[in-house]
Parts: structure tokens; sequence; C-alpha cells
């Protein structure tokens, strides 16, 4: 069982940063994400969003571009390259925070954490890797999608209806 002076669970913004700046601190950092560093904004969320936004105006502006004194002819959309820029916007910003996790020796391991319980050396929390303790506990776990309880909606998940996950 390794020991730590922090444990965060979640590595969206609220758990990354926690991290690095405990880290920068002198605390030996461990850091639990179950999908990829960056949480849901940086992933499924407000990054490509924007990215998928900032396309979307930039094709508006080349089509109205005429009222502006430019001349444009043609305009068309390539959604393949659209996602593939938003992809890469992504990848590039989830690229930053695991080199800002290396930098600074935060321990990071990708996989579920489920705390176990509390002793005299601090919380225990468990994955698929180990047993970890750690004097002090961040839970930073984010947000996820609610789903109203309306019928035919959850089960048609996916399909016909959906999250922020499905869209992006």
């Amino acid at each position: 069982m390794e020991n730590f002076d922090l444990i965060v669970i979640g590595g969206g913004p609220g758990g990354y940063l926690a991290a690095e700046r405990a880290a920068q601190a002198g605390l030996k950092t461990l850091l639990f994400e179950k999908n990829a560093l960056g949480g849901v904004c940086l992933n499924e969320g407000c990054i490509p969003s924007k990215a998928l936004l900032h396309s979307a105006k930039t094709y508006l502006h080349a089509l109205h571009a005429e009222a502006y004194g430019v001349h444009t002819e043609n305009v068309t959309l390539d959604q393949a390259k659209v996602i593939a820029r938003k992809k890469k916007v992504v990848k590039t910003l989830v690229s930053g925070v695991e080199a800002k996790m290396r930098q600074h020796k935060v321990t990071v391991i990708k996989d579920e954490a489920v705390i176990a319980g509390k002793g005299a050396e601090g919380f225990q929390v468990k994955s698929a890797s180990g047993t970890y303790t750690g004097k002090k506990l961040i839970i930073a776990t984010g947000s996820s999608s609610v789903v109203p309880p309306i019928p035919g909606v959850k089960e048609n998940l996916g399909s016909f209806v959906l999250t922020n996950r499905e869209v992006l």
C-alpha cells in the first residue's frame, strides 16, 4: 500500500488543478481519473463545443462576407475537417494537462477509485491497481448529464435522445 499526502479523485479542471497546486507545494500527490484527464469540460463539453461553434461562426461569416466587401464563391462546410479540428484541439489540451502532471510529479492512475474507509494513516482508496492511503482526500468527480424521468427518454438515450456525450 503506497502512501500519499493527498489523493484526488477526478481529473477534470477542479481535480487536476488541485493536484498540480498540491504537488507544487511539495505534497506527494495521487490523481485518479477513470476516463480522460481534463474531465467532461475538456473532452465532452466546454472545449469541444467551443471548437465546433468557432467553425460554425467562421462558416457563417464566410456566407455573409459580401456584406463586408469580401467576395467569396461556393462557400462549403467540410464536416469531417470540422470534427478533425475539434479532436485536435481536445487532444492538444489533454496532452497539456498530462504534461503538467508529469512536470509536477503527480502520480496519475487512469482507473475508477473507490473510497474504502479512513484509518489512522488516512483515507484508503482502492482501484484495480491497488490500495492507496492519503492523509488528505479531495473528491472532484465533476458533473454528469441529467436524464429526466420521462417515459421513453432513458430507453432511447444514444438513439434520438442525446446528451453532451452523444452529441460531441
